[in-house]
């Protein structure tokens, strides 16, 4: 399954894109697309712990199975005042 995946703040300024296309597999989770984002970008793992998640513009557990054409957006804590 192809799935949109968008980067916001600190993980789209630390890997330098706004967003990508990851192919995973039939029946996979929120958690198991983190998992590959975390093998191709070693680096933000510690941001991955932390995040909230949505899928089609709806906030997502992990377990979430997902679908063709969905689009998982990463959205990091955000401080400020």
């Amino acid at each position: 399954m192809r799935i949109k995946v968008l980067y916001f703040s600190s993980i789209k300024d630390k890997i330098k894109k706004s967003s990508e296309y990851f192919d995973v597999g039939a029946n996979s989770t929120v958690s198991d697309l983190l998992k590959s984002i975390e093998e191709k970008y070693p680096d933000i793992s510690d941001n991955l712990r932390n995040i909230m998640v949505a899928v089609n513009e709806q906030y997502a557990d992990r377990e979430e199975k997902l679908k063709e054409g969905d689009t998982v957006a990463l959205i990091p804590p955000v401080s400020g005042g």
